[in-house]
């Protein structure tokens, strides 16, 4: 039997045992199946957490709309596909437009991960959207970081 990389566990530990549920998903499983075990599961679950995610606003930049809540980027009002990394980039810069932000607190914003940073990653894709949206889009502070031109 293959097991897919879905495996959920829960351990609770009641007068010195330790009691465990664990729940395994394989590729022979139906999508039905698959749904069962999952509600299942969670039925036995007492509280779920809800996480609230706040609207974000639009930004409407001259000829350049960015949809935060639809993942959406418009250019002229001709939707422009950007990936997932490009559009949280080119938001967050967006966001802190005309603000210089270094390769690394732009990574640090956009993968939540601080400390070591991928820098190329970063310089990757500021390279694709001024590709995608024109290379005055965002512009390069020598020596510094980057920069959402508000004027473009």
């Amino acid at each position: 039997m293959k097991v897919c990389g879905m495996t959920f566990t829960e351990t609770t530990q009641k007068g010195g045992i330790v009691i465990g549920k664990v729940m395994v998903l394989t590729f022979s499983d139906s999508e039905e199946n698959v749904m069962n075990k999952i509600l299942s599961y969670l039925a036995d679950e007492q509280t779920i957490e809800r996480v609230h995610i706040p609207a974000e606003p639009t930004l409407s930049i001259r000829n350049l709309e960015i949809r935060p809540q639809r993942r959406q980027i418009l250019l002229d009002g001709q939707e422009v596909i950007l990936t997932t990394r490009e559009f949280d980039v080119l938001y967050y810069l967006a966001r802190y437009a005309g603000q210089v932000l270094t390769a690394r607190q732009i990574y640090e914003a956009v993968s939540g991960e601080c400390g070591v940073c991928d820098y190329h990653s970063i310089e990757s894709s500021i390279y694709s959207i001024r590709k995608k949206l024109g290379h005055d889009v965002i512009l390069t502070v020598r020596g510094y970081g980057y920069k959402f031109n508000k004027e473009m």
